[in-house]
């Protein structure tokens, strides 16, 4: 039985390092501000790369920002695990973009928060860990 779940394990960290661009886990420190405001129960996942995925409550809106193009947008495929961990379809996930062509969304991203305005100029703030 110990091999076994050694096998496992050791599968599941392989599986884990050739996705951790795809992988987005839970952060359960992580919080989210629209105008300085908490948002509560809003979920933040994040993956290797520190791109971030964010579900606020209601009706399923899910958006993430990812590091290679800094444009916040909605993911067009993604599996989700029960709130847990999240993947999408390619390291560089294809999104809906939150605006139009003269959306400005002055993304700002380190390891620990990422800034940008969203559609209605309003500030979004998510901070990491």
């Amino acid at each position: 039985m110990k091999k076994f779940l050694a096998v496992v394990f050791v599968l599941f960290m392989v599986f884990v390092l050739m996705h951790r661009q795809r992988l987005f886990l839970r952060d359960p420190l992580g919080k989210v501000e629209r105008n300085g405001v908490k948002v509560d129960g809003a979920k933040v996942f994040i993956n290797f790369s520190n791109d971030i995925l964010v579900e606020e409550p209601g009706a399923s809106y899910r958006y993430m920002v990812q590091g290679w193009d800094k444009k916040p947008g909605a993911p067009k495929s993604l599996k989700c695990l029960s709130g847990m961990a999240c993947m999408t379809e390619a390291d560089r996930a294809d999104m809906v973009p939150l605006g139009g062509t003269d959306y400005q969304p002055q993304v700002r991203m380190s390891n620990r928060e990422v800034t940008f305005t969203d559609t209605t100029g309003g500030a979004v703030r998510v901070a990491l860990r």
